[in-house]
C-alpha cells in the first residue's frame, strides 16, 4: 500500500508494535504453560481492577487532552473523543465495579452484569473512533461539544440504569459453565466489524499529506479489534483470553493518547516554531494602488504568506492589515480547500504566466466567502488580486439546484406552454412512461393517455388552468409498452416577474401500486380468501344498503347452509383436501344465483345466502334445489373417488324473523341447527319456538355449572335383581338434577349438556365420590352388601389415568374397586377399540366390574367384544318393552343372552315392567333384572328402608 511521505516516520513505529504484538501473543496462546499461568492470573480479582484503572486512567487522559485539543485547535476528526471517551471511563468503571468477586454494586456482582456494562463502553469506544475516522473526510454527524457530552452521557445512563435496575429484560451474553451465548459472540464481531471499519478509514488517510497522525489512529483501531477477537474466544470471564483482551485494550487506549498528544502537544510547538522563522520581506510600497482600488489586492511570498495587503480587506473581509500579514493563506482556507489552494501557489511560485483561481476564504466573522484570485510571481515575491463573488456564485448554484431538483426529482415532472405542447420531462417521466425526451418534445401530453380518463376530469383541469388556478386529481394513463398506471397529478401555471402565465408544470406520482394496494385491503377485508366470497362484513353491509334503498320494507330471505359431518372429511382426508371441497362448493353454489341474489361464506362449512325480494316460497325453492345441488357427487382426483354430501339449511325472513342483520342471521342460524337436529339434508324455517328451546339450553346450561355447588344435583338408586337366587345384589345410580327455576330437569336434558358444556368430568368425578360415600355409610348402617353400577361418559372414559384415579377415590372411602360395576355405552367403547380396550384392561386390573350398556341399540363387533374384559351386558329397554307380543325382539334378547353366556358374561335386561316380560327373562336364562317390577329410583333412605323391608330379597 502506498503511503505518503509525510507518514513514514510514524508508519514504522506503528506497524512495527502491531507485528511485535501480535507474535508475542500468538506465542502466548499457544504455549500451553502460559495457558496454565495466565488462567491462574486472570482469576486474581486484584489483576483485573489493576488492568481496568489502568485503562480508565487512559481514557481520561485521551478525554483531558482531546477536551484541551477541542479547545485549542480546530480538529473535526477527534472532535468526538473527548465526550465518547469520558463516558467509556464511566462504564469501565461500573464494569470494574460489577466484575465478580467484587463486593455488590447496587445489585450483585457476576459475569453477566460486568458483560454488559463492557460492551456498552466497547461499542461507545467503537462509535467515537469511527465517528473521527468518518470526520477525517467530513463525513459522519457533526454536533456541538455541548450536545455530544450530553448524548454521551445520556447514552451512558440509559444503558447503566437498564442494567443495574432491570437486568432480566437484557438478554443473556454469558451461560455459566457453557461460556459466552451467540448474541455476546455476535456483538463482539460486530465491534471488530466496526474497528475495522475505522482502521480501513485511517488506512486511507495515510495515502494523503499528513494532516493528523493517521498511523496512530490506525494502530489504535487495530489493536481494540483484536482485543475484542479476544472476547469472542473466552469461556469463562477469568481465563487467558480475557486477560489478553484487557491487556489489549490497554494498549489500543496508550496508542490512541500518543496519537493525540502528538497533535496537540509536539505539532503545535513545531508549527511555533516555525512561525517565528517566516521571513519578512517588504517589496516597494504600492500604497496607492493598494488603498485606491476596490478589489483585493495583496504581495506574499513563493510559500504563500501575506506580505502587504490594501484596505479593501478590512472593508471586504474584516481584517486589519496585521491579522493578514505574516500568515499562510491557508490559514485561511477552509480545510477541504487547503490542498487545491496549496497547489495553486505552488504554481505561481514556479512559473511566470498568470494564475487564476476560486476558493473560498474564511471572514473575521468566521463567515467563508468565495474569492477570486488572479496571481502571477515577479521578482521573488507574489502579485494577487481577489474579488468576492460569493452572492454571485450563490445564484448560480441557486439556478442549478433548482435544476437538480427538477432533474432529480423520483416524481415525473412535465413543462409545457401554453399550446400544451412539451417542453422538458425529466428523468422520472422517462422511466415511467417509457419514452424517451426525443419521443416527445414538443408534442401534447395526451400521447400518454390511456383512454380510461373521464372527459370531465380533463375539462375541469383546463377550466382551471385558464382562469390560473392549480389543479389536482388523478389520471389513469398508459406507457410506451402498452401497460396502464394510475398517476396523482398536480398541474399549475408558471408565471414571469410581471405575473404573466408562460408556462405549465405538472407534478406526477404513480400512485398503481397504492391502488392496487388499496384495492387487496378491500378484499382481504371484505372477501373469504378460501374461497373468494363475500364475507359477512360484507354480506351486511350489502343488506345495509338494500334496507337504504328501499322506500319501506321489502321481503328478503337469509339463508344459512351448512355442510353435513364436514370435520370427518378434514380428519380423514385432510384439511388440504378439505379446503378443495369447499372451493368445489363454492363454485356450485355460484351457479344458482340470480338477479341480485348474493352469496358469501360465514366460516369453516357455512355459507350463505342473501335473496332480495325472496318470499317463503321462493326461499323453499332455492333451500331445495341447494340441498340437490350439494347432494351430486364430488370426483376426488387423488385416488379417483366420488366423495357425496349433505348439507343442513336454515331460512330466516326479513322482516319477520329479524329486523337487523345480526338478528337475522341468528334466526338463520337457529333453523339451520334444527335441521340438523332432525335428521340432516333438510331444510327449515325459522320459528320463534326454537329460539325459545336455544335459550332453555343456553340458560340451562349456565344454571348447571354451578348446581353442583348449590347442591342441586342428588343421587337416586335402582335396584337390581338377582333371578336366580331372588335377592337384590346391586343398585344402578342415577344422576338428578333439581333446579329451583325449573323443577326436576330430565337427564335426558341436562347430561348431554354436560357433555357439550365439558361440565360431565367433573360432575362424572362427583358421583362417583358421592356413591361411594354413600356405600361406606350404608355398609356402617349394616345393610346386605351389594355393589353400585356407574355410567361413565365418553369424556370421563378417555381422562389421563382415569383407572388410577377412579380407584383412589373410592379407596379414599374406604371401599375397593370391586364395590363398583362402571357401565359404558357401545359407542363408547367401539369409538376407538384399541384405546378401549387398554383402558377397560386397567379399570380391570384395578378391580372394578364392567358392564356395556344399551347392549344392540349401536353396531357390535364381536371380534371387539371379544378382545374387551366385559362382565356384564345390559340388554336396553327397547328390545325388553315389546317382549310379550313381538317376536322380534324376542329373537334378539334370546341371542343376547346367548351370545353373553357364551363369553362368560351375565346379562342384565333393562326396563322390565311386567310380570310377562319377567317370566320370558327367566326362561331364556336372563341373570338379572332392572326395573319398576322389581323397584323405581329409589332415594338413598329409601333404598335402605327397601333393603331393611325386604331383607335383600
Amino acid at each position: 500500500m502506498p503511503i505518503h511521505p509525510s507518514h513514514h516516520s510514524e508508519w514504522r513505529t506503528a506497524r512495527f508494535a502491531l507485528i511485535a504484538l501480535s507474535v508475542v501473543i500468538i506465542l502466548l496462546v499457544w504455549l500451553p504453560w502460559f495457558s496454565a499461568f495466565g488462567a491462574g492470573i486472570a482469576n486474581y480479582v486484584p489483576l483485573h481492577i489493576v488492568l481496568e484503572l489502568a485503562a480508565i486512567s487512559v481514557a481520561l487522559m485521551i478525554v483531558s487532552i482531546n477536551h484541551s485539543r477541542m479547545d485549542n485547535i480546530a480538529a473535526p476528526h477527534t472532535s468526538s473523543l473527548a465526550p465518547v471517551f469520558l463516558g467509556v471511563a464511566i462504564l469501565d468503571t461500573l464494569h470494574l465495579l460489577s466484575f465478580q468477586g467484587m463486593p455488590d454494586f447496587i445489585t450483585p456482582a457476576d459475569p453477566e452484569k460486568a458483560i454488559n456494562f463492557w460492551l456498552a463502553a466497547r461499542y461507545l469506544a467503537a462509535s467515537g473512533l469511527l465517528l473521527s475516522a468518518l470526520a477525517v473526510y467530513q463525513r459522519g454527524i457533526k454536533l456541538p461539544r455541548g450536545w455530544l457530552y450530553i448524548l454521551v452521557l445520556t447514552f451512558t445512563l440509559v444503558s447503566s440504569l437498564w442494567f443495574l435496575l432491570w437486568p432480566a429484560t437484557v438478554p443473556r451474553t454469558f451461560m455459566p459453565g457453557s461460556g459466552l451465548t451467540a448474541l455476546k459472540i455476535a456483538l463482539e464481531y460486530g465491534l471488530i466489524a466496526v474497528y475495522l471499519a475505522a482502521a480501513l478509514l485511517f488506512v486511507n488517510a495515510l495515502r494523503q499529506p499528513r494532516r493528523f497522525h493517521a498511523a496512530g489512529m490506525f494502530a489504535a483501531a487495530l489493536l481494540m479489534a483484536m482485543s475484542e477477537f479476544m472476547f469472542t474466544l473466552y469461556a469463562d470471564v477469568t481465563d487467558l483470553y480475557n486477560l489478553l483482551g484487557h491487556i489489549l485494550k490497554i494498549v489500543s487506549y496508550a496508542f490512541l493518547y500518543r496519537a493525540l498528544f502528538m497533535e496537540v502537544v509536539q505539532l503545535p510547538y513545531r508549527r511555533l516554531q516555525e512561525s517565528e522563522q517566516r521571513l519578512r520581506q517588504q517589496q516597494e510600497e504600492l500604497d496607492y494602488f493598494f488603498d485606491a482600488n476596490l478589489d483585493l489586492f495583496c504581495i506574499g511570498s513563493h510559500d504563500g504568506r501575506f506580505m502587504r495587503v490594501n484596505g479593501s480587506w478590512q472593508k471586504v473581509m474584516g481584517y486589519h492589515a496585521e491579522q493578514l500579514e505574516g500568515h499562510f493563506l491557508t490559514d485561511f482556507i477552509p480545510p477541504a480547500e487547503q490542498q487545491q489552494v496549496q497547489r495553486f501557489v505552488s504554481r505561481v511560485a514556479s512559473g511566470q504566466a498568470t494564475e487564476t483561481i476560486c476558493a473560498g476564504m474564511r471572514r473575521a466573522d468566521g463567515d467563508i466567502r468565495q474569492l477570486e484570485w488572479r496571481a502571477a510571481s515577479r521578482h521573488g515575491v507574489v502579485y494577487a488580486s481577489a474579488r468576492d463573488i460569493t452572492a454571485q456564485l450563490h445564484s448560480e448554484a441557486r439556478i442549478r439546484l433548482l435544476s437538480s431538483v427538477v432533474d432529480q426529482s423520483p416524481y415525473p415532472v412535465i413543462i409545457t406552454d401554453l399550446a400544451g405542447h412539451i417542453e422538458y420531462v425529466n428523468d422520472a417521466f422517462t422511466r415511467v412512461s417509457g419514452y424517451s425526451v426525443e419521443d416527445v418534445q414538443g408534442k401534447d401530453p395526451g400521447i400518454i393517455k390511456s383512454g380510461k380518463t373521464p372527459a370531465s376530469t380533463y375539462k375541469g383541469m383546463w377550466q382551471s388552468l385558464h382562469q390560473g388556478r392549480a389543479w389536482q386529481g388523478e389520471l389513469v394513463n398508459r406507457n410506451k409498452a402498452g401497460q396502464e398506471y394510475v398517476e396523482k397529478a398536480l398541474i399549475y401555471p408558471l408565471r414571469d416577474e410581471q405575473g404573466q402565465v408562460i408556462n405549465y408544470i405538472a407534478h406526477k406520482e404513480d400512485i398503481t401500486a397504492r391502488r392496487e394496494a388499496e384495492r387487496r385491503i378491500e378484499q382481504l377485508s371484505h372477501y373469504d380468501q378460501l374461497t373468494g366470497l363475500p364475507n359477512p362484513h360484507l354480506l351486511k353491509q350489502r343488506f345495509g344498503e338494500y334496507q337504504a334503498a328501499e322506500q319501506r320494507p321489502a321481503p328478503l330471505a337469509l339463508i344459512w347452509l351448512d355442510l353435513d359431518h364436514f370435520k370427518t372429511i378434514n380428519d380423514t382426508l385432510g384439511h388440504r383436501m378439505g379446503d378443495l371441497v369447499l372451493r368445489e362448493i363454492g363454485m356450485r353454489l355460484r351457479t344458482i344465483l340470480t338477479g341480485k341474489d348474493i352469496l358469501g361464506r360465514h366460516s369453516g362449512d357455512g355459507f350463505l345466502f342473501v335473496l332480495p325480494a325472496a318470499d317463503d316460497s321462493k326461499a323453499g325453492q332455492v333451500a331445495a334445489d341447494l340441498l340437490q345441488l350439494i347432494q351430486q357427487p364430488l370426483l376426488l382426483l387423488q385416488d379417483n373417488q366420488e366423495l357425496t354430501l349433505t348439507a343442513s339449511v336454515g331460512i330466516a325472513l326479513y322482516p319477520t324473523d329479524g329486523q337487523d342483520f345480526e338478528t337475522l342471521l341468528t334466526s338463520a342460524e337457529t333453523a339451520m341447527y334444527r335441521a340438523k337436529q332432525e335428521g340432516r339434508n333438510s331444510y327449515r324455517f325459522y320459528a320463534p319456538e326454537m329460539q325459545a328451546n336455544s335459550l332453555r339450553k343456553l340458560e340451562l346450561g349456565s344454571a348447571l355449572a354451578g348446581a353442583q355447588q348449590r347442591e342441586e344435583l342428588w343421587l337416586a338408586f335402582q335396584p337390581q335383581l338377582d333371578l336366580r337366587r331372588q335377592r337384590m345384589i346391586a343398585a344402578e345410580v342415577l344422576l338428578r338434577w333439581n333446579s329451583p327455576k325449573w323443577g326436576q330437569v330430565s337427564p335426558a336434558e341436562f347430561i348431554p349438556l354436560a357433555e357439550t358444556n365439558g361440565l360431565i368430568v367433573g360432575i362424572g368425578e362427583w358421583v362417583l365420590q358421592q356413591a361411594a360415600r354413600q356405600l361406606q355409610q350404608w355398609r356402617n348402617d349394616g345393610l346386605p352388601v351389594f355393589r353400585l353400577a356407574i355410567n361413565l361418559s365418553a369424556l370421563q372414559f378417555i381422562q389421563p389415568d382415569f383407572a388410577a384415579h377412579a380407584a383412589a377415590l373410592v379407596q379414599a372411602e374406604g371401599l375397593t374397586p370391586a364395590d363398583f360395576e362402571l357401565e359404558l355405552t357401545e359407542a363408547v367403547a367401539l369409538n376407538n377399540p384399541d384405546d378401549a380396550q387398554r383402558i377397560m384392561a386397567e379399570l380391570k386390573a384395578a378391580g372394578f366390574y364392567l358392564s356395556i350398556d344399551d347392549f344392540g341399540t349401536g353396531y357390535s363387533s364381536m371380534s371387539y367384544l371379544k378382545r374387551f374384559q366385559v362382565d356384564e351386558l345390559k340388554i336396553d329397554q327397547s328390545f325388553v318393552r315389546e317382549l310379550g307380543h313381538n317376536d322380534t325382539d324376542k329373537g334378539i334378547v334370546t341371542a343376547i343372552i346367548q351370545l353373553a353366556h357364551s363369553l362368560n358374561m351375565q346379562v342384565v335386561a333393562e326396563g322390565v315392567e311386567e310380570a310377562e316380560q319377567l317370566a320370558f327373562l327367566q326362561q331364556q336364562g336372563c341373570d338379572l333384572i332392572q326395573g319398576y317390577y322389581y323397584s323405581k329410583p329409589l332415594a338413598a333412605g329409601q333404598l335402605a328402608d327397601f333393603c331393611r323391608l325386604r331383607g335383600g330379597n
